[in-house]
């Protein structure tokens, strides 16, 4: 079985914390790591769900970036920190 990864990036925006995939235009938020990452979860199911029986997921994810992906795919959503300017730029 065919596995493509999808990439949040984690960013902390005062006391909120937010995870976003870029390229698909989805996001999470919440007060802790874990709720903002529960979120998108939740909202990336949806959706998901929302392109069931449609066909159009494997396109919407191509126009991402994300070639290749058929229901047969596995979907792996991988949570990484995102990069901060150094001090002083």
């Amino acid at each position: 079985m065919e596995m493509v990864v999808l990439t949040a990036k984690i960013d902390r925006n005062e006391a909120r914390y937010v995870v976003r995939i870029d390229n698909l235009d989805l996001e999470g938020e919440g007060e802790s790591l874990e709720a903002a990452q529960d979120d998108l979860i939740q909202i990336m199911r949806a959706w998901i769900e929302s392109h069931d029986g449609t066909d159009t997921l494997g396109d919407a994810l191509a126009d991402a970036g994300y070639l290749g992906v058929d229901e047969e795919t596995e979907l792996q959503l991988e949570f990484v920190e995102a990069a901060s300017p150094a001090d002083g730029e």
